[in-house]
């Protein structure tokens, strides 16, 4: 698909006329690489993103001091992580292959035809949800274009060199066609079945690469077979609503996909940036201005441009003609598909054989503590908790798709209706442990694996937070974990006449109770309390220990974990105060005079780390999906103003 004569116009442009930043950025590339080229609050939030904390390699002070110097130095082993994960390293683990293989599948030869069904063009889509394709407006400019086009998948060179057999599927614009000329986007529904090829989910956070990061674009050029340009390129240049960057594009390539490390889409690729003349001729690879009819293969092209996928969202968002589409808030929910790999199987193919490889050493744990491998179960148990844990009948969003409940803001308003919030702080503290005490009708047991992970602690991205260190985790990840911990468990318990109870410290589930259980000594209703349940690696939880929260003043100088600071009787988490303080504040309207380990410095601490840390989408849809499942609310959450209105102090046992 040739790019029109406009779009490389607009993209040379907006290229020139950023070349005094650009030549400043590239020379501290070249000095100190993506360290030295990005400030200190971008490294942070990216390197916190890929589970490398910036307060962990090196103080803020001494951060600033070497990012004044340009050095980029940071020491030790974290040093060489953060170069890996930002591109200065070439070294990746062999995941990353299998990574690759799979966002690839994801990604269609977009086939345009005229109307006697003649090949007159070719462009990349890709599957950015089970049913609709991303590409470029000028790929697919109108519903009349789409209509005729088709996208190809599978269309590749196997390993043997033979081709692999394509899969076609027609384009569907009459249910669903949203295009962009200025952003140059198209978004069109697909028809068929495209389950086995996953989709590339479209996440809005501004921290999924720096400034010298590796990128990665899986195209078809010219209409060829599917490949790749495999991270020989860099990130040159943030602009609002583009990005500019070093990488093999040929023509056809428009609307293909750009990866960063972690094979998450950073940009909708749609032009190269062409060398001109002074006179702003297009020049060729001959050094001769570019003829009309020479094909854009031709072209001595010196950058490429793409369209970030953070802009695109923030459109859809915000456009009248997708604002009813469950198509659309599919897109948007940014929820991942299952990642289909390759992995080598563990010896044996039941839990009890896996869980003694874990015994012997044959698996070990990743960075992240949990340890992955592929089982067939076949599970009896005797006396305990139950086997394989099964994931509790969600119910089903009023608008499919959709990451938040719509209708969740009426339903509120129906729970608080009547509630006096007009009187004293200790009548409204009061009135409100009543509503969620009388209202808490159905009291799940305490298993996370079936009750936490499916769905209730999901982020918009699909993924799951530890809560006081942020690393990432699939809920497959975790509750396959779980799952060998209880099995451990319930084997042990048998042979060897252990209590589960005792055995659980040795063999934890993945879940943090932000009310310690040995406060409530593990008693339900209040174990199983899903508001104060969030996913937590057994590390992080067993850092904190039963230690209440505390702000300490000089924190920022003295990470001692990715987890947080604990000092004795103290702990101060490294993410997630905000959520925690709010469930906390709920364990005491719902269970007044239980914790007695907390006084009135607690409080102002807890309603700081409220006050500072408002909820977002993803508290509101914990509460949303809480609510069916138990009834009840968070009631700071629906309503943070209500916690300097209420007296908490009445929650606490004297």
């Amino acid at each position: 698909m040739d790019i029109p004569p406009e779009v490389l116009q607009e993209t040379h442009a907006r290229f020139i006329s950023r070349d005094a930043e650009r030549t400043r950025t590239l020379e501290r590339l070249t000095v100190g690489g993506p360290m030295a080229a990005n400030s200190q609050e971008q490294l942070e939030a990216r390197l916190t993103r890929l589970g490398v904390p910036y307060a962990d390699a090196c103080s803020l002070a001494e951060g600033r001091e070497r990012m004044a110097a340009v050095t980029g130095r940071w020491p030790g082993k974290t040093r060489i992580q953060a170069e890996r994960v930002l591109g200065a390293n070439d070294l990746v683990g062999v995941a990353y292959l299998d990574l690759a293989r799979s966002a690839s599948r994801a990604v269609g030869r977009v086939v345009l035809k005229d109307t006697r069904g003649r090949t007159v063009g070719f462009g990349t889509g890709w599957l950015c949800s089970p049913r609709a394709i991303l590409t470029n407006h000028h790929v697919l400019e109108d519903i009349a274009t789409a209509r005729l086009a088709v996208i190809e998948f599978n269309y590749e060179l196997l390993p043997d060199g033979e081709l692999a057999t394509p899969v076609t599927l027609p384009l569907d614009p009459e249910t669903l066609f949203v295009t962009s000329e200025s952003l140059d986007y198209s978004l069109v529904a697909v028809r068929g079945d495209t389950s086995a090829y996953g989709w590339l989910p479209m996440i809005g956070s501004a921290d999924k690469t720096v400034l010298g990061e590796a990128l990665s674009i899986v195209q078809h050029p010219g209409g060829e077979t599917k490949q790749i340009a495999l991270r020989e390129n860099r990130l040159v240049d943030l602009l609002p609503d583009f990005l500019h960057y070093e990488t093999d594009t040929s023509p056809g390539s428009s609307g293909s996909p750009v990866f960063n490390d972690a094979w998450e889409v950073v940009a909708l690729h749609h032009s190269g940036v062409p060398r001109t003349d002074a006179q702003g001729r297009t020049l060729r690879r001959d050094g001769q201005p570019l003829q009309p009819g020479d094909p854009d293969s031709d072209i001595d092209w010196i950058a490429n441009e793409g369209v970030r996928v953070s802009r695109i969202l923030n459109d859809l968002r915000t456009r009248a003609d997708a604002a009813d589409s469950a198509l659309v808030a599919e897109v948007l929910s940014g929820n991942r598909p299952p990642i289909i790999v390759s992995a080598p199987a563990v010896p044996g193919q039941g839990v009890r054989e896996a869980i003694s490889a874990l015994d012997l050493g044959l698996v070990t744990p990743g960075p992240d503590g949990v340890a992955s491998w592929p089982v067939t179960l076949s599970i009896k148990v005797r006396g305990g908790e139950a086997g394989l844990p099964q994931p509790v009948p969600q119910p089903e969003p009023e608008q499919p798709g959709a990451y938040l409940d719509p209708q969740d803001e009426a339903k509120a308003a129906a729970y608080y209706e009547g509630l006096a919030v007009d009187n004293t702080p200790q009548a409204r503290f009061l009135a409100l442990s009543q509503l969620v005490t009388r209202t808490h009708t159905q009291t799940p047991r305490y298993s996370p694996a079936s009750e936490l992970y499916p769905a209730v602690d999901v982020w918009p991205d699909g993924k799951l937070r530890s809560l006081y260190s942020a690393r990432e985790h699939t809920p497959e990840e975790l509750i396959a974990a779980d799952l060998a911990a209880q099995t451990r468990r319930t084997e042990l318990a048998a042979r060897e006449s252990i209590a589960l109870d005792t055995l659980e410290e040795a063999f934890p589930y993945n879940c943090e109770h932000v009310v310690p259980q040995s406060w409530f000594s593990k008693r339900e209703p209040m174990r199983g309390d899903l508001h104060h349940l969030f996913a937590c690696e057994p590390d992080c939880n067993s850092f904190r220990g039963n230690t209440p929260y505390f702000d300490f003043p000089d924190y920022g100088e003295a990470l001692r974990s990715d987890c947080g600071r604990r000092d004795p009787g103290e702990f101060e988490p490294a993410h997630g105060k905000g959520a925690a303080a709010r469930a906390t504040l709920y364990f005491l309207l719902r269970y007044p005079g239980v914790v007695r380990q907390y006084s009135a410095r607690h409080l102002d601490t807890l309603l700081a780390w409220h006050v500072a840390t408002p909820p977002g989408d993803w508290e509101r849809h914990r509460n949303a999906l809480i609510f069916a499942r138990q009834g009840n609310r968070n009631p700071l959450i629906d309503h943070p103003e209500w916690g300097a209105l209420v007296d908490f102090s009445e929650g606490l046992g004297r």
